[in-house]
């Protein structure tokens, strides 16, 4: 757990001075107020484990009345007489359970007004409904509460880090101060945190990649019966070929069907070979969500649905990918970058422009590394 408040104080800072080339005291101090909110809530949610599973001990040993203990509303008069009530019972062999209970639910009842004390202190953050973006948010925020046009705005959205991803309940916090922009995402009334949200996007990402790799182990499976019946049917018509000569009918049926299964054969090992990409206008594939390319760190594939990737080569007969300006929707090609970042210039591959910029050539100088990807992306521009 304290690896969690680490990432989500990690992420704050991130948030904050992404791309800012200057600091603001303002904002630094108002993002460490929403810090300790998020290690708050963090707290809560580990002291309302443990009372979960104390209410369950509590009803597995016989406890009866659970709406009362469970009372959110009781004041504190009322938690007084309850405590007394069950200091004078007798024989009562969960009563220290009880009271365990109540302490424990006091615990997150003033946490949660630390909460609120600390919201008071900060500019009302925005609550998350169904259907709301991060991006939506901030600009909402920085073009009609601060009055910056669109495009300043939007600049500044895209030097920060935002969560592709927000769950109803959360609370996302804006901060601006002369040309300084920062946000955070906080819980709020959410029934997961924002770290929980991003480990399983990632998690989900995980099991796509491990879905593609299984999926091309059954292809490679696949291939090898293929290979397997083609080489038991040749077998077969070659022994037909020597001993019926009558059945002519029956031997070109054969021939025919090996035939397919020759062209079939063919057209999996040249995908199997393939290397399928996609070329166009960063921004337009980045905004189509295909890729990811933040400020700082790799770019990387987000989709890897195999209509995302309408063109390939065979590696066998070819060992470059031409593109054209035209077809990238750009007017000119000035630079081409291959992602995943695993790919080096110069290493893995050569990039060619043509002196007009109207078309470039990738020479692809590994073309193992290619083949064992099987898909990328060409970054123009």
């Amino acid at each position: 757990m304290k690896k969690l408040f680490v990432f989500l104080l990690a992420i704050g800072l991130l948030f904050l001075f992404s791309c800012q080339s200057k600091e603001s005291a303002a904002i630094s101090s108002q993002m460490k107020q929403v810090q300790k909110i998020a290690k708050i809530e963090k707290d809560i949610n580990e002291k309302q484990e443990k009372l979960n599973e104390m209410i369950r001990q509590y009803v597995k040993e016989g406890g009866k009345d659970l709406g009362l203990v469970l009372d959110q509303n009781l004041g504190p008069e009322q938690r007084e007489v309850l405590e007394k009530k069950l200091q004078s019972e007798e024989g009562i062999g969960y009563k220290d359970l009880i009271s365990d209970i109540l302490k424990k639910q006091k615990e997150i009842e003033d946490l949660r007004v630390q909460v609120q004390d600390l919201e008071k202190k900060l500019p009302s953050p925005t609550v998350v409904k169904k259907g709301d973006r991060h991006f939506d948010i901030a600009m909402n925020f920085l073009t009609k509460e601060k009055g910056l046009d669109e495009a300043t705005a939007k600049k500044l959205v895209y030097q920060t880090n935002i969560m592709d991803e927000l769950v109803p309940g959360f609370k996302v916090w804006n901060f601006y101060d002369d040309g300084v922009y920062g946000t955070f995402v906080t819980q709020g009334d959410a029934a997961v945190s924002p770290y929980g949200v991003i480990q399983a996007a990632k998690t989900k990402l995980v099991n796509e990649k491990n879905e593609a790799i299984s999926q091309k182990e059954i292809l490679q499976k696949e291939k090898s019966t293929l290979l397997e019946q083609v080489a038991d049917l040749e077998q077969r018509r070659d022994q037909l070929n020597q001993d019926v000569m009558l059945l002519q009918q029956e031997r070109e049926e054969l021939v025919r069907k090996l035939a397919e299964t020759r062209d079939l054969s063919e057209e999996l090992k040249s995908k199997l070979n393939s290397v399928f990409y996609r070329a166009g206008e960063r921004k337009t594939l980045v905004d189509s969500g295909l890729v990811k390319d933040p400020l700082f760190g790799s770019a990387t594939i987000l989709k890897f649905n195999e209509e995302n990737f309408p063109d390939r080569i065979d590696l066998r007969t070819s060992d470059s990918i031409s593109i054209s300006a035209e077809k990238c929707g750009v007017p000119s090609i000035k630079k081409v970058r291959v992602v995943p970042t695993a790919f080096k210039n110069d290493v893995d591959y050569k990039v060619e422009i043509s002196p007009d910029g109207s078309s470039a050539n990738v020479k692809i100088l590994n073309k193992d590394k290619f083949r064992a990807e099987r898909t990328v992306v060409l970054l123009v521009n």
